[in-house]
């Protein structure tokens, strides 16, 4: 019969052992999209059809946001160390807020990824793409 320090101990250590592992194979790994040729690569993988004109990233270059003429507008957004890619439509959209000079807060009706709040490098960009959103 194992005593309650020895078990307290090896729970301790498969804890640690489990976080380390995560850590040293990868797993928090934070994705970051570092151009425009990328961006339309991934987009691709999910949407080969879709023509893409002009990209706009956030600040910490984790989400592109572009306009899809026709068909909303188009986002690549980094999760962990994998892009989650999606085309807003008309009605996909909730909310959308202007936080301050370059940050805007999107609720969407999609439970996988109900909200998110993005931070741009300037207010142009910011209100280029909550337009893109809005008219989506």
């Amino acid at each position: 019969m194992l005593s309650l320090p020895v078990l307290i101990g090896m729970i301790a250590a498969g804890i640690i052992g489990g976080v380390l592992a995560v850590h040293f194979l990868g797993g928090n790994k934070q994705s970051v999209l570092n151009s425009d040729t990328e961006v339309i690569a991934r987009f691709r993988q999910d949407y080969p059809e879709c023509g893409i004109s002009e990209i706009y990233f956030t600040r910490d270059r984790r989400t592109a946001f572009f306009d899809l003429p026709q068909q909303g507008t188009g986002i690549v957004h980094g999760v962990g160390a994998k892009f989650l890619t999606r085309i807003l439509q008309n009605g996909d959209i909730q909310e959308i807020r202007k936080q301050d000079e370059t940050r805007l807060f999107v609720r969407m009706h999609d439970f996988t990824w109900p909200a998110a709040s993005f931070s741009f490098n300037d207010k142009k960009t910011r209100d280029v793409v909550c337009d893109w959103l809005a008219r989506t």
